[in-house]
């Protein structure tokens, strides 16, 4: 699960995206040996197999070890929008969020553009900006608009908004969830947003679906957890009005 995700549980893919209060072959062996042993990169194949190692590494979670193949791969290639994008995930992934937004920054204008949008949205999440992640992730989905990602990215940071974000939000999870029907982060997301518009009926009728009786349980579990918590959270910016 990539940074941020921690706090926000059933955010996807980033980051995925955290708070509000998911690459190719295995990696490991082909990294085992020490740094000065990595051979130099003389050709494009080369390349884009040394970055699937460090996507590998991303995905593992091992961010650290991520930024020193990246800083390896630095001194001997061109920085590419792929680069860019995967130093952007390892500097999230260390929350060096100035330099992560940095790096996604470097994306727009390329054919990563959207990617790019959608790594600043994360970083935004990751901080807690939640109407700066709603900013960042429409970017990214009106570029890319049949990506299920963005829109469940989108759809998430709208509820942790509220208010009248929350009917856009439902619509987005719907969206997604049409274009990934598989996706649990989406469904889950799905769940939240049909309990926050009053929708029970339509809640229980997508939990029904899922067939094993103790995730069922744990998903309604959450969701009720998630909406007992923004409740609560109102209540107490109220007070302190």
């Amino acid at each position: 699960m990539k940074p941020g995700n921690k706090k926000l549980m059933l955010f996807a893919t980033f980051l995925s995206l955290t708070g509000c209060t998911d690459y190719g072959f295995d990696p490991v062996a082909t990294i085992s040996a020490a740094p000065n042993t990595v051979k130099p990169l003389d050709d494009a194949s080369t390349s884009r197999l040394y970055l699937s190692v460090v996507n590998g590494l991303i995905e593992q979670g091992r961010y650290r070890a991520a930024l020193a193949y990246l800083d390896q791969y630095a001194v001997q290639e061109r920085k590419t929008p792929y680069f860019q994008q995967l130093h952007g995930e390892a500097l999230l992934g260390t929350e060096q969020y100035e330099k992560a937004t940095a790096a996604f920054s470097d994306l727009e204008r390329t054919d990563l553009e959207p990617d790019g949008f959608n790594g600043v949205g994360r970083v935004k999440a990751a901080q807690g900006d939640w109407a700066g992640a709603v900013d960042y992730f429409q970017r990214a989905v009106n570029v890319r608009p049949s990506s299920a990602e963005f829109l469940n990215n989108l759809g998430y940071a709208q509820l942790c908004v509220g208010g009248e974000a929350v009917p856009a939000a439902e619509f987005n999870l719907r969206q997604a969830q049409e274009l990934d029907p598989g996706s649990t982060s989406i469904r889950n997301n799905l769940v939240i947003a049909l309990m926050m518009v009053g929708k029970d009926d339509q809640a229980r009728r997508l939990l029904s679906g899922i067939t094993s009786s103790r995730e069922r349980e744990e998903v309604q579990a959450f969701a009720a957890t998630w909406l007992k918590q923004r409740m609560h959270a109102g209540d107490t910016a109220k007070e302190e009005m």
